[in-house]
C-alpha cells in the first residue's frame, strides 16, 4: 500500500439520488494524488509527493525528503518533481520497538527518540 500527497484545490460533490448519495472530487489535483499512489509501486518506496506538497513543508522536514523523479504526467506539459521521505534510521529503530504497540515498548521507544538530536537525517 502506498500514499501520494498532491496539494491543490478540489470541488466536492455529492451525486446520487435520495436513495443512495455518493461523494466525489473533483479536479486534476485529487488524479495526480491518484497517480502518485500508483506510482510508488514503480519507485519501491511507501510514499511519493508532489514538488507542491514538498514546497509546503518545514525545511527540517524538507531535508529528510529525497528527489526521485521529475516527470511530465499526460495531459499537462509542466514536469512534476517527486519525492520521497526517508526515515532516520534511529527513528526506524524506535518504530520497529514500538511494533507490538505495549506500554513498555512505547515507553523504549519514546526514550530512543529523545535521545535524537534535532536535525538528525542517519
Amino acid at each position: 500500500m502506498g500514499f501520494g500527497l498532491h496539494f491543490g484545490w478540489a470541488v466536492q460533490c455529492a451525486i446520487g439520488s435520495e436513495h443512495k448519495v455518493d461523494v466525489s472530487y473533483l479536479s486534476p489535483h485529487v488524479n495526480m494524488a491518484a497517480r502518485l499512489e500508483a506510482a510508488t509501486k514503480q519507485y519501491g518506496v511507501p510514499l511519493l509527493m508532489s514538488g507542491d506538497t514538498w514546497g509546503l513543508l518545514s525545511p527540517d522536514v524538507q531535508v529528510l525528503c529525497r528527489l526521485i523523479d521529475r516527470v511530465t504526467v499526460v495531459g499537462s506539459e509542466v514536469p512534476v518533481e517527486l519525492y520521497t521521505y526517508d526515515v532516520p534510521r534511529q527513528w526506524r529503530t524506535a518504530l520497529e520497538i514500538t511494533a507490538p504497540n505495549s506500554p513498555a515498548d512505547f515507553h523504549d521507544a519514546s526514550l530512543i527518540f529523545h535521545q535524537i538530536p534535532p536535525g538528525t537525517t542517519e
